[in-house]
């Protein structure tokens, strides 16, 4: 054999490895870029939750007769059967009882005199709670606390429990839709005014051995999670028989 014919056989056998080499870099950087275009798409969408507008749904939202002026409840204050709901703005049992049982209750007991319907917080699923709480007790100053009570609700976050449910920029919105001065409300709620309040309404739930929400206090008798209109007849008769609710 030659010698040039040599040199054709080496040319021949190393080819194939200088080409698996180019292969092996071409795709090693075609991942690489895969994988910074994945990062980048997640940090634009993280940076994007954290910037843009919160999406706020605002539901109709009727006066509550008997509803106590600049407060946090309906009734007069001696009636004879008092309820004291404690929530969470986070709880999705509290949400579903809001959302569909609370205004039969009110339609059916607000207008009678004879019942005291008052909200309390235990909010134990963290800041978005208890944040939640304070813009609740922002809303009465501008006697809006029923609007705002139950359209937080209806932006609940998908899951309860999120270390960024209810932010200042969200529940600021929803003072907006509600028609509030909202200068006056982001300053009440960014003061921090409130947060005496909800600790001494978390401290009152856990003096009352309350451990989940809702919890409905009925002249003293705990009755805990979701109560349906007709629980509420039948706890009613049983705490208050001689109390007549009916025409």
């Amino acid at each position: 054999m030659s010698t040039s014919s040599k040199v054709v056989q080496r040319r021949g056998r190393t080819a194939p490895a200088r080409h698996r080499g180019r292969n092996r870099i071409i795709l090693s950087g075609v991942v690489l870029l895969g994988l910074v275009i994945i990062v980048g798409a997640i940090l634009i969408g993280t940076q994007r939750d954290t910037t843009e507008e919160p999406v706020v749904t605002v539901g109709s939202v009727k006066a509550v007769p008997n509803a106590e002026p600049f407060g946090r409840a309906w009734g007069p204050k001696d009636a004879p059967i008092k309820i004291e709901e404690f929530v969470d703005y986070q709880c999705p049992a509290c949400g579903a009882y809001a959302r569909e049982i609370e205004r039969e209750v009110v339609a059916t007991y607000a207008s009678t005199g004879k019942v005291r319907y008052e909200i309390s917080n235990f909010p134990f699923q963290g800041a978005g709670s208890r944040n939640a709480a304070e813009a609740a007790y922002c809303s009465a100053e501008q006697d809006k606390f029923w609007p705002m009570h139950t359209t937080i609700f209806l932006n609940q976050p998908k899951r309860h429990g999120s270390p960024n449910a209810f932010p200042d920029s969200q529940l600021i919105a929803i003072a907006g839709r509600l028609g509030m001065d909202t200068t006056a409300f982001q300053g009440c709620l960014t003061s921090d005014k409130y947060v005496p309040r909800v600790d001494a309404d978390h401290q009152r739930a856990g003096d009352l051995n309350i451990q989940s929400t809702p919890t409905f206090m009925v002249n003293g008798q705990p009755y805990v999670g979701i109560q349906s209109l007709e629980d509420f007849r039948q706890i009613l008769a049983t705490v208050a028989p001689d109390v007549q609710l009916t025409p």
